[in-house]
């Protein structure tokens, strides 16, 4: 699925694996996991990391992405929970490339935009360097959510780049 990338690290983490072929052929590999925490409310954050080896050129090119990833959660969700009452997801694309231009990097860093119930923060792995971009402003909508999110960004495009681009 990953490549080198060795699927047991990624369950060992507790990742359900997904291979997502998609219309536009390329296949996509997805980590999903519903973790729940009382922490956050007593709700259930249902999360999606899509490792998508796409070519960025402008912001367009992700947003235009959204309607699948959301599409995708919704039929892959196992909770019972019905999405919007404890339950939310967090779609977590990251796009992997050798080269991003810079306002798609200085939007994918500094700009959240919120939608009911589904945190989509989109994240750039350069290839050439083995560096992640990703969101550094602090937000308020879904503060509670916010460490799990950058950890789990941060895990899955170092457990990635560390075999992939090794």
């Amino acid at each position: 699925m990953l490549g080198v990338t060795n699927d047991d690290a990624f369950k060992s983490l507790g990742y359900q694996i997904h291979c997502w072929p998609r219309q536009s052929g390329t296949d996509v590999t997805v980590l999903h996991r519903e973790p729940f925490r009382l922490t956050w409310f007593a709700t259930q954050l249902v999360t999606y990391v899509f490792m998508i080896r796409k070519p960025i050129n402008a912001i367009s090119d992700i947003l235009e992405d959204y309607p699948e990833l959301r599409r995708f959660a919704g039929v892959h969700k196992r909770t019972p929970l019905p999405f919007t009452i404890q339950c939310g997801y967090a779609l977590l694309p990251i796009y992997i490339s050798d080269d991003f231009p810079e306002p798609v990097i200085e939007h994918v860093r500094s700009v959240y935009k919120k939608r009911w119930c589904v945190f989509h923060i989109p994240s750039l792995l350069d290839t050439r360097t083995g560096r992640l971009l990703t969101l550094q402003r602090n937000y308020l909508w879904g503060c509670v959510y916010r460490d799990y999110i950058r950890a789990t960004v941060l895990e899955a495009a170092n457990l990635f780049s560390s075999r992939e681009l090794s």
